[in-house]
């Protein structure tokens, strides 16, 4: 038996649940924190200039004077960024990187934003994905989300339908806002929220809400967990949370929708997802990965399943097991 098997055993369950708790950061909700890891990705398309039928603003006014009011009420250190459809490209579309928010220039520079092109959804959520896993490499404590602010449909649909699952099956949030549209956009069924917004307003109280929806860890009782963790004895809090918590960090690449997709398909040049036949590999994996193995194509697939059970299921899974392990012990006494 292992020294980690030995020291469950005698960690009283209220103290794992602390420690899983703290690790996770589970049970306390702040407005803001720096632990929470958020980007807005703002559809700067063409379109949003146009007028809103009942605000009488153009769409990208109203976005970004809720931005701008966004910003002002946040906590200091809060980690936002800002990723544009169209804009900065040559920042690799970042108006403002994922960091702690100088409020000031924030504000400065979304007043100054422009709204024209296209509305490619698709790879705006790749780049805004892969700089959220990147920061959870290193600092899996934490919340990591994206908000999607659109007028329309993407522009590059085939992208943003091999793109989605993927992101989501890295436990990365993500929540959409349908500015002034006639219908709900095609993303309301496929992710963890949507909102309509049909004037500034609305949008504004939107973004706000979802916001105010992260989990975060209250630094307050810090001290006083700690503490408390002092007397666990031989417990190895870094080898659990370490057997615990192992998220799929690796870059998003779609390969499970396109072999799912091809699987499909098969020989009749298209597929079930939509996925045509002629589309170019976006992604080749390296020489010796399991991936690259043809023979195991459902190797990709079954990483970003787990890799979502790690992200999003390990509060339940930690508390199902220690309440069988804590009953299992009490029956043992009363015998």
């Amino acid at each position: 038996m292992t020294n980690i098997a030995r020291s469950l055993r005698i960690v009283p369950f209220a103290s794992i649940a602390l420690v899983a708790s703290m690790a996770l950061g589970i049970g306390r909700t702040t407005y803001a924190g720096s632990n929470d890891y958020v980007v807005i990705v703002l559809d700067d398309s063409g379109s949003m200039r146009e007028v809103m039928q009942r605000d009488r603003r153009s769409r990208i006014d109203a976005a970004k004077s809720s931005l701008i009011k966004v910003i002002e009420q946040i906590t200091p250190g809060t980690n936002v960024g800002l990723l544009l459809l169209n804009g900065a490209r040559a920042n690799n579309h970042w108006y403002i990187p994922v960091g702690p928010v100088n409020q000031q220039q924030a504000i400065e520079r979304i007043g100054s934003l422009q709204a024209n092109g296209g509305t490619p959804l698709g790879e705006a959520l790749r780049i805004a994905s892969d700089e959220l896993l990147s920061i959870r490499s290193k600092k899996i404590y934490g919340t990591y989300r994206l908000i999607v602010v659109t007028d329309g449909e993407a522009s590059d649909q085939v992208l943003l339908d091999q793109y989605l699952p993927d992101i989501l099956s890295r436990g990365i949030l993500i929540d959409a806002i349908g500015v002034d549209m006639r219908g709900n956009h095609s993303l309301a069924t496929r992710v963890h929220s949507y909102r309509r917004a049909d004037d500034q307003a609305s949008l504004s109280s939107a973004i706000q809400e979802i916001m105010a929806e992260r989990s975060g860890t209250d630094q307050a009782g810090d001290q006083e967990d700690f503490a408390m963790l002092d007397g666990l004895g031989d417990l190895d809090v870094a080898e659990v949370l370490k057997a615990l918590s192992k998220p799929n960090n690796e870059k998003v690449t779609g390969i499970a929708f396109r072999q799912s997709s091809d699987a499909k398909g098969g020989s009749n040049g298209g597929n079930a997802g939509g996925m045509p036949s002629n589309v170019p590999p976006l992604w080749t994996p390296p020489a010796g990965s399991l991936t690259a193995n043809p023979s195991t194509p459902q190797t990709s697939l079954i990483s970003q399943v787990f890799g979502t059970i790690c992200s999003c299921c390990i509060p339940l899974l930690i508390v199902m097991f220690f309440v069988s392990a804590f009953l299992t012990s009490s029956k043992t006494k009363r015998s």
